[in-house]
């Protein structure tokens, strides 16, 4: 589950997050190699200079297409740097950095209704290959609902 999420509006403090929230993940995908079975990826193969190669025509990094200033190597901004680090954080499966964007974008509640003891969840399990995976393979549960969807990903219980 690489795909976009759709868009939605949304209240983020800055644009670049914007732009991480609606990223279309596929150009970055292709360039990485992703352990689909790992829950933390490793840095050799999704780092940052994997999935933003330094390019030597001197524009940005991060897709932007801003030509970089007398003092830059690889980003045109602060921001664009922010960027990329906030798409490795979450590919990599930083709770923290993926947690304040679904968040933003689905607000911090639980299909059931609740707001407390949230979880970060998988919806295709790392178990069946999830790990590795953009924003549209992660879900808030609460503890309840988390615990009865991992018994269900673990074959403990009847679906």
């Amino acid at each position: 589950m690489n795909h976009p999420l759709p868009h939605r509006e949304v209240t983020l403090p800055a644009y670049y997050q914007h732009r991480v929230l609606f990223l279309d993940p596929a150009e970055i995908y292709a360039r990485i190699s992703v352990q689909p079975f790992a829950r933390h990826q490793k840095p050799e193969h999704v780092g940052l200079k994997v999935m933003f190669p330094k390019r030597s025509d001197r524009i940005c990094s991060c897709g932007c297409g801003t030509p970089l200033g007398p003092r830059r190597s690889r980003w045109a901004s602060d921001d664009c740097a922010a960027f990329a680090a906030d798409i490795y954080a979450i590919i990599y499966g930083q709770r923290d950095t993926i947690k304040y964007y679904l968040k933003h974008y689905n607000g911090y509640k639980c299909k059931c209704g609740r707001v407390r003891k949230m979880k970060v969840d998988h919806i295709i399990p790392v178990k069946h290959g999830g790990g590795g995976c953009w924003l549209s393979n992660y879900q808030f549960l609460c503890h309840a609902c988390h615990v009865e969807k991992t018994k269900v990903d673990f074959g403990w219980k009847g679906k």
